[in-house]
């Protein structure tokens, strides 16, 4: 049962990547109409803050759970908001001129090496998971893989 839910959780992973995929070249094409990847990734986080809010609302509602904004240190309200800022922009300015392809590449390479960051050390309350000769092979691997991706 633990490999079945393990498979289907891969899965999940696989169709979220694939979103930020089929978003990047989405907004590329916003910021082609408006000439500009500031504002498409300012129209992509608007229509996506909204649609949050709404889930955010109704899940709350529904699981009657209340928020806890006491909880967390000020610099977390804005540091998820900010990177995402960082990543969509770049997203959108890289998909055009290097390709969709090479560019989750690139982007998943360097989710993958924070990934390892953010484990090893065990950084924003995460349980620590030591590098090991294998996770080191495998963010190679898929480096290698996004540089091929480019220059191929």
């Amino acid at each position: 049962m633990a490999a079945i839910v393990g498979l289907l959780l891969g899965v999940l992973g696989i169709i979220a990547g694939a979103t930020l995929g089929t978003q990047a070249a989405i907004n590329a094409m916003v910021s082609r109409a408006f000439g500009s990847p500031v504002t498409a990734a300012a129209i992509s986080f608007a229509t996506g803050a909204l649609l949050l809010i709404v889930m955010a609302l109704a899940l709350t509602r529904v699981q009657g759970i209340a928020p806890g904004w006491r909880d967390l240190p000020a610099w977390a309200f804005v540091s998820g908001g900010a990177l995402g800022v960082v990543y969509l922009t770049t997203a959108i300015f890289l998909t055009p001129r290097i390709g969709a392809a090479a560019t989750m590449g690139f982007v998943i390479a360097g989710q993958l090496l924070a990934g390892l960051a953010i484990d090893n050390f065990g950084f924003f309350g995460l349980s620590s998971i030591p590098l090991a000769p294998s996770r080191l092979l495998g963010a190679g691997l898929l480096l290698g893989g996004a540089l091929i991706l480019r220059f191929a």
